[in-house]
């Protein structure tokens, strides 16, 4: 009796090590869909992964959905393949554990054609990568196909794109290398020479005259530019004016009072009247004849500089003695 119940217990405990052995097995060769409500997932990449790992995150638009759970070489193409298992608890569909796995299939198929892919980001700085699922196709895209004959029974595909990342490594790679091959010891050595050789210009003295010279010119010109200032202010001017309308009113009056006498017969007293007149008006016409020879001596002085550049353009940096205006 003794002996039937020991190999009974040992009977008993055998099959309770090969079922635990069994669960073993087949958790290590990824079966634990048997236990959880997982979809699993492929893509492959054409471009490095690196800081892509086993156990690297998988979101659908930033929310974590799952994780990668493998990461192998396709020797006949040179692609990167990656598995990946989806949670399906994150996509609420209200239906038992057999119907979710239906509705995550179908709402999958459906995001593909409105341009759901998945590439590859950075997680922060730390060089570390994820999966994203997200909308980076437009919608109703031609889907490319998975590799024939890699996808098992009851796996999903998901095309990959291109990682924005890899254009920009590849820029600034691009940059640099040009960098590398600027050749900035003969840039500054040249920048050297140029900087010596404005140093002596700077420096020359015959360089120095020509800016006296220049200067000179520079106040003729203002000397000129004030004289017309004095000839044409707008006080004299308004000043003149007066004058003369003064005048013209003057001689009106003494028209009309000359021909009202010359038919009283009062002609002493009229060419007395016209005597006092004119001395008023030669007053003016001295004043305005002033004014008039100031101004013809001042564009003639203006004529002569204009005549000098343009028979010899040089006499500005060459030198010319300064006009000398009348009346100064």
């Amino acid at each position: 009796m003794a002996n039937d119940s020991f190999q009974k217990i040992k009977i008993g405990l055998f099959v309770i090590g090969g079922l635990a052995l069994l669960i073993a097995i087949l958790f290590f060769l990824g079966m634990t869909d048997i236990f959880t409500n997982k979809a699993t997932v492929q893509t492959f990449f054409s471009e490095s992964v690196q800081g892509l790992t086993v156990g690297s995150a998988v979101k659908y638009r930033g929310v974590p959905i799952g994780n990668v759970t493998k990461i192998s070489i396709r020797v006949t193409d040179k692609l990167v393949q990656v598995d990946m298992a989806v949670e399906l608890e994150h996509f609420v569909s209200g239906g038992e554990k057999g119907q979710q796995r239906s509705d995550f299939r179908r709402f999958f198929q459906s995001e593909l054609e409105q341009g759901m892919r998945c590439r590859l980001e950075y997680a922060g700085i730390t060089g570390m990568r994820y999966i994203d699922f997200d909308y980076f196709a437009t919608p109703g895209q031609t889907l490319s196909e998975p590799p024939a004959g890699m996808l098992e029974p009851g796996t999903l595909y998901i095309p990959a794109v291109p990682s924005p990342f890899r254009d920009i490594l590849k820029a600034i790679g691009t940059s640099l290398d040009r960098i590398s091959r600027i050749r900035f010891e003969e840039i500054s050595d040249g920048l050297e020479r140029s900087l010596s050789e404005l140093s002596g210009l700077l420096g020359d003295p015959a360089l120095k005259s020509t800016i006296v010279r220049i200067n000179d010119a520079a106040e003729n010109l203002e000397l000129g530019s004030r004289t017309l200032s004095r000839v044409f202010s707008e006080e004299r001017l308004n000043r003149l004016m007066t004058v003369l309308e003064e005048d013209l009113d003057n001689v009106n009056k003494l028209t009309g009072q000359l021909i009202r006498e010359t038919r009283d017969a009062k002609l002493p007293e009229s060419a007395a009247a016209f005597r006092d007149a004119s001395n008023a008006i030669s007053f003016s016409q001295d004043e305005l004849a002033n004014t008039l020879t100031k101004l013809n001596q001042t564009l003639d002085a203006l004529t002569e500089l204009a005549d000098s550049l343009s028979a010899d353009p040089s006499s500005i940096v060459s030198g010319k003695k300064k006009p000398q205006f009348k009346g100064e």
